[in-house]
C-alpha cells in the first residue's frame, strides 16, 4: 500500500549559514565560560569550586531534541513494513567513495533519507564497519569459501552499510527520538536473521542489547536490497538502557586495550564517548587500563570486582562463545560497549555488532583473513581465571533460557515471518539464507 509521505523541511537561519557547526554547539559554552570566569575573578575571589557531577537528572536533559520528527510508524515495530529510500547528490557520492578508498576515511556528506513515508532533509551519512568495507578497498582480493563475505559494492549504493545522523548538519534534529542509525551490512544471503536473532536472545536474557528492524533500503533508485537497521549508540541509547547515571563509550577497530600513560589524548583513537561530554572523560577507563597492566594474577583475582560487574561480565563472555561471535571484544574488530556506573564506579560490558555471530564469521576464514588483529587482556585474564566459575554458571543459564523447549528456534520463527524481499534478495536466497542459520542454530551447546 502507498504510503502519504510526509515531509519535512529545515530552514536555515543567518546564525546556521555563518557559524560553522562545531562553535555553534559549543556556543553557549565557549560564551557562558568567558562572561563566568570574568565574574568568578571578580566575586568569588579564593573559594573552592567543586566540580559538577553528571547525574541521572542531567541526562534526563538530553533526552529530547529540540527538532524530533515523529514520522508516520515506530520504525522498530517489526509488525509493520519499513521503507528507507535515500537520495545523495553524485557529487557527493564520489567524495565519500573516494575518501574511503583513498584515504580509508569515513566522510560525513549531506543526504535526503525517507523513512517510511516521511521525508527528512539535509542528514548526515557515512561509510560504517569495517570488515565489510575493507572487501572495498583497491587492494582487496575477498575472503572465504565464496571470496566475499558480503555482497556489498560501490556499483550499488544500497549495499552498503552507511551511518545516519539526523544532526550531523542541523542542531538537536531526531527521528523519533533518535539521533543516529546504523544500516547494518548486507550479508550474502541477505536476510541478516543471524544479527537480528542474536539481538533478540540478548535482550531476552535480561542483557543490554539495541532495538532493531528490517527495511526495504534503496539508494537514488538503484536495485532495493533487504536491510537490517538497528539503533546506534548515542546519547538517547544511553539513556534508554536504564543502567543508572553513568558514561557509554564504544570502542573502535584499533582499540588494543592498553595503558597508553595518564593523558585522555592518548585514547581518542581508541574510544569514542559517547554522553557526558563535558563533564566526564576517559579517566575511567585510563584508571582501569592502568589497573590492569600492574596486577599480577593474584590482584586481578582480589580486585576485579572493584572495577568490572562480575556477573554481567560472566554473561557477556557466555554469550559471545554460545552464539559463535569472535568478533567480540577480544576479535579482530574490537567490538564492544563500555558503560560507567558514576555510583558503582564499576564497569559493565555490552554487546555491540554482531553480524558475524552464529556462524557468519565461517565466511572469512578465522582471524586471518583480517588486516588487524584481535585479542583483549581484560577478557583473556578473566577467562584464566578462577572466575571460570562465573562464566560457566552464566552459560548454563543462557543455555537453558535459548535452547530449553527449543526457544531460539521459536524465536527465530517469528522473526523469519518479517524479512522482507527486495530486489537483490530473492526467495531462493532468502531460504537458503535462512537453512543455513537455522542449522547454526539448532546446534548451540
Amino acid at each position: 500500500m502507498d504510503q502519504k509521505k510526509n515531509t519535512v523541511t529545515i530552514h536555515r537561519s543567518w546564525w546556521k549559514r555563518t557559524i560553522p557547526l562545531r562553535i555553534r554547539h559549543h556556543s553557549q559554552l565557549i560564551f557562558g565560560s568567558f562572561f563566568t570566569l570574568i565574574l568568578m575573578g571578580f566575586v568569588l575571589g579564593s573559594f573552592r569550586i567543586d566540580p559538577i557531577v553528571f547525574t541521572q537528572e542531567n541526562q534526563e536533559q538530553t533526552r529530547n531534541s529540540r527538532f524530533n520528527i515523529i514520522g508516520s510508524v515506530d520504525l522498530f515495530d517489526l509488525n509493520v513494513s519499513h521503507q528507507i529510500d535515500m537520495a545523495v547528490s553524485p557529487g557527493d557520492y564520489q567524495i565519500m567513495m573516494n575518501d574511503y578508498q583513498r584515504q580509508g576515511l569515513k566522510t560525513w556528506v549531506p543526504a535526503n533519507i525517507t523513512i517510511d513515508g516521511t521525508l527528512i532533509e539535509n542528514v548526515g551519512i557515512r561509510l560504517k564497519g569495517n570488515s565489510t568495507l575493507r572487501e572495498l578497498s583497491r587492494n582487496s582480493r575477498g575472503w572465504g569459501r565464496s571470496g566475499r563475505m558480503s555482497n556489498a559494492t560501490f556499483d550499488n549504493p544500497s549495499t552498503l552499510p552507511f551511518a545516519v545522523s539526523f544532526d550531523e548538519f542541523e542542531d538537536d534534529v531526531a527521528y523519533q527520538g533518535r539521533e543516529e542509525l546504523a544500516i547494518r551490512p548486507a550479508r550474502t544471503g541477505g536476510t541478516n536473521i543471524n544479527e537480528a536473532l542474536t539481538l533478540q536472545l540478548i535482550a531476552d536474557s535480561g542483557q543490554v542489547s539495541q532495538d532493531y528492524t528490517w527495511v526495504n533500503f534503496r539508494v537514488n533508485g538503484y536495485p532495493s536490497v533487504t536491510r537490517l537497521v538497528i539503533e546506534n549508540p548515542d546519547k538517547r541509547y544511553a539513556e534508554a538502557i536504564s543502567l543508572g547515571s553513568g558514561v557509554l563509550y564504544k570502542s573502535s577497530s584499533s582499540n588494543r586495550f592498553r595503558y597508553l600513560g595518564d593523558a585522555p589524548l592518548n585514547y581518542e583513537s581508541d574510544f569514542d564517548q559517547i554522553n557526558a561530554k563535558g563533564t566526564h572523560d576517559l579517566t575511567p577507563i585510563i584508571n582501569l587500563l592502568k589497573w590492569l597492566s600492574d596486577a599480577d594474577a593474584e590482584t586481578f583475582e582480589n580486585e576485579l570486582a572493584d572495577w568490572v560487574d562480575i556477573d554481567s561480565f560472566a554473561r557477556y563472555v557466555a554469550t559471545q562463545d554460545i552464539l559463535e561471535n569472535f568478533d567480540d571484544m577480544s576479535g579482530p574488530g574490537h567490538n564492544f560497549l563500555l558503560w560507567y556506573d558514576l555510583v558503582d564506579e564499576k564497569f559493565t560490558v555490552i554487546s555491540w555488532d554482531m553480524n558475524l555471530a552464529l556462524g557468519a564469521g565461517n565466511f572469512i576464514g578465522g582471524f586471518g583473513g583480517f588486516g588487524y588483529g584481535g585479542g583483549n587482556a581484560l577478557k583473556e585474564r578473566f577467562m584464566r581465571s578462577d572466575f571460570r566459575t562465573d562464566i560457566s554458571q552464566a552459560r548454563e543459564e543462557l543455555l537453558s533460557l535459548w535452547v530449553d523447549n527449543n526457544n531460539a528456534l521459536r524465536t527465530m520463527d517469528r522473526l523469519v515471518d518479517v524479512i522482507p524481499l527486495s530486489d537483490t534478495l530473492t526467495e531462493e536466497q532468502f531460504l537458503r539464507d535462512i537453512a543455513q542459520t537455522r542449522r547454526t542454530v539448532q546446534f548451540l551447546r
